[in-house]
């Protein structure tokens, strides 16, 4: 239930802050305010019951034991109830800007307002228990890595979609296709970055044969390989299928659309196996 829940949280927060980062920016289709305010209220639903199901774990099940202060001290005194207020804030914010919105751009407000929901999950996992300066570096790290995975996600979804248009415009595809394969390579540098300083600050690298034996290192291995597939089919589709787009004849976008659905397929995976290893303990 735990990993349900986290899954469902991490996915729709990185929907939410994905599309409105990369709306018409790194790829050529909007976003309806509908769309964001249907997931910003499945956000504040799973941020609820994952609080719900949180609270009554740190009181080991007894529901009797949470009542209006022990509920007051875990939402206002623990990291992962901070996360949760900000999380709850942020998410009724955008519902509220979105479904007000006449327009389907994404205005700066509600695109901050994504990013803070999602950067909120930094204090949920194994960097909220961080404290001093490597809790501060643990946090920042795990932010930025986030928002570079939603952005890889949320272009996927965009491609997706301008791709699937009844008539898809082919001079807008190919430049954005281009032009998110110089994005993905920063995005990807991120991810590297961030991802080698989470794990130096969650396992103990010095004993690596015990790393690899525990769950949490065969876990990883899986998010690694996961990693690794999703960078084979971004190779493909910069080197192989996207000169094949812009000099076919016949535009035929079968091959490129099924190489992003196989990609977006693999980074939902990935976010799975995220949301179980941040109940995992490396040791």
């Amino acid at each position: 239930m735990a990993v349900a829940l986290r899954f469902l949280l991490y996915l729709d927060l990185m929907a939410i802050a994905g599309l409105l980062l990369c709306a018409q920016r790194t790829a050529p289709a909007a976003v309806s305010p509908r769309l964001i305010a249907l997931l910003a209220a499945i956000g504040v639903v799973v941020t609820a019951a994952h609080f719900a199901a949180s609270a009554a774990a740190m009181v080991g099940g007894d529901e009797a034991l949470l009542d209006t202060e022990m509920l007051r001290f875990i939402a206002l005194e623990t990291s992962h109830g901070k996360g949760a207020v900000v999380r709850l804030l942020a998410l009724g914010a955008l519902l509220v800007l979105t479904v007000l919105a006449r327009s389907e751009r994404s205005p700066l407000l509600p695109t901050m307002l994504g990013v803070v929901a999602l950067a909120s999950l930094a204090w949920s996992g194994h960097a909220g228990a961080g404290e001093g300066a490597t809790g501060v570096l643990h946090k920042a790290s795990d932010i930025f890595h986030l928002i570079a995975a939603a952005i890889w996600i949320g272009t996927l979804v965009l491609l997706l979609v301008a791709i699937g248009r009844r008539e898809p415009a082919i001079d807008e595809i190919v430049p954005a296709l281009r032009h998110f394969a110089n994005t993905g390579t920063a995005v990807v540098g991120v991810l590297i970055v961030t991802g080698v300083i989470n794990l130096a600050l969650i396992a103990d690298l010095a004993r690596p044969v015990q790393l690899i034996a525990s769950d949490y290192g065969q876990t990883l291995a899986v998010k690694i390989a996961l990693f690794l597939a999703m960078l084979a089919f971004a190779a493909a589709n910069r080197w192989r299928f996207t000169p094949q787009l812009e000099h076919a004849a016949g535009r035929d976008m079968r091959a490129i659309r099924i190489s992003l659905l196989l990609e977006l397929a693999l980074g939902i995976t990935a976010v799975l196996v995220v949301a179980l290893l941040g109940t995992l303990s490396p040791d």
